[in-house]
């Protein structure tokens, strides 16, 4: 569905091509593969489909300045960018994330990729058949509960080749892969947000080979990168990625030509949990276990730092919403404002970086806070006109590849469950 424009403020056809204005109303992709070139190195959770952040970097890049994702994840927004040969910044406060990032915008000579990792692999399996393995294993929180005993030998043993290779951009791509492995032979659910143990019965029957599981990787995610490399032929764009928050990166006034991002739609303690998705995959990669652990912590929102005032936003619709969550749960009310409190934070951020004229692109889901739906797409409308964008449309869409928890019991109350979101909105703003 597209929800068009005031007549006065224009037409989004102005902005598209011919090809997209036959495609307007497809925002959907159902079936589209979303894990082409280096998108598909790692699973991140809530990602934007990387169709959505082309069409719109397509639709709305009007100069030769970068593209900004403040909340990039897992670089979606990034890779586009440089496949349409655009320069990028990306931020994001999840250290796993902006390695994620690091990696899928880092193009390598495929031939010396292809040799180093044969090294590895030969090095790890003779390290293997050895009886004695006795590498260091990372510092983290009960590990015989989250891996088998000898599981975690092998992965120490694997890291510790990984970690030797001394070009720098492909012992980050090894360390990618050595943490998909290590996710794969967890003994955690797979298609869990949060950390989730699959069970003692299906741990006693749970056999992973990890070598073979780390090379199956390797071979993997080779492939995967060569796509990337052969894309960029002739193109030298470059991605900045900083692990930070958004709203204290010191950007130039007027120095970003449009913004394309998908900021999390809550708190992350009460929708997806970043840092647990990260924590493990992340540890085995080389990042403190303690940098991971205080993502969800941090995140917008996470901190609840400031008490309700309907006069700090200055948003009808957020204040209603409020008083609706407030009538359920004190708690869950000032988490909500919280929230809001600190995404606003990063639409102040974002106004000021971008030129004048251009636009900030954001893909947002109405979740479920205290069993009240939050028209959050409508809240950021409020607040971005509150900064001094205009509002030149809001786009529907159905999200049925996004990964997502399609339930949840979001108060915690036994045997009631409710769904979360099957459709998301991208809100256009215009810097005026």
């Amino acid at each position: 569905m597209l929800v068009t424009m005031d007549a006065k403020q224009g037409n989004l056809h102005d902005y598209l091509t011919t090809h997209d204005k036959e495609q307007l109303d497809d925002w959907t992709f159902n079936g589209v593969d979303t894990k082409y070139m280096t998108h598909g190195l790692h699973p991140y959770p809530a990602r934007m489909i990387p169709q959505i952040a082309r069409r719109l970097v397509t639709i709305y890049a009007r100069g030769k300045e970068p593209v900004w994702d403040p909340f990039c994840g897992s670089g979606s927004t990034l890779v586009e960018a440089m496949i349409m040969g655009r320069n990028s910044i990306g931020t994001d406060l999840n250290p796993f994330a902006t390695f994620l990032s690091k990696v899928k915008t880092t193009p390598l000579d495929i031939a010396k990729l292809r040799k180093v990792s044969d090294n590895v692999l030969k090095a790890t399996r003779e390290r293997l058949q050895k009886a004695t393995k006795d590498a260091e294993i990372p510092v983290m929180h009960n590990p015989t509960y989250y891996f088998k005993e000898d599981v975690i030998l092998d992965l120490a043993e694997i890291k510790d080749e990984v970690f030797a290779v001394s070009d720098g951009d492909i012992r980050d791509f090894l360390r990618l892969c050595l943490a998909s492995t290590a996710r794969d032979v967890s003994n955690l659910k797979k298609n869990e947000f949060k950390i989730v143990h699959m069970g003692q019965a299906k741990v006693e029957d749970f056999k992973p080979d990890v070598q073979v599981t780390f090379g199956n990787h390797v071979e993997r995610c080779i492939r995967l990168m060569e796509s990337f490399v052969r894309k960029l032929e002739g193109e030298n764009p470059s991605a900045e990625i900083y692990t930070i928050d958004n709203r204290e990166l010191a950007l130039e006034e007027n120095s970003i030509d449009v913004v394309v991002t998908s900021p999390p739609y809550g708190d992350h303690s009460t929708t997806v949990a970043y840092g647990q998705f990260s924590r493990y995959p992340g540890i085995w990669a080389g990042i403190e276990e303690d940098k991971l652990k205080s993502v969800d912590r941090i995140g917008l929102g996470g901190r609840s730092h400031s008490n309700y005032s309907s006069e700090i936003l200055n948003s009808t619709l957020l204040d209603t919403t409020y008083q609706k969550i407030l009538k359920n749960s004190e708690k869950r009310a000032k988490q909500f404002f919280n929230f809001f409190l600190d995404l606003n934070g990063s639409l102040l951020a974002m106004y000021h970086a971008l030129k004048n004229g251009s636009h900030a692109c954001i893909v947002v889901g109405n979740r479920l806070m205290s069993r009240i739906r939050i028209p959050t797409d409508a809240i950021i409308v409020e607040l971005g006109q509150n900064i001094g964008f205009a509002h030149i449309t809001t786009i529907g869409r159905d999200i049925p590849t996004k990964r997502m928890p399609w339930q949840n019991a979001p108060e915690n109350v036994e045997g009631y469950s409710a769904d979360t979101m099957h459709n998301e909105h991208i809100i256009i703003l215009q810097k005026r």
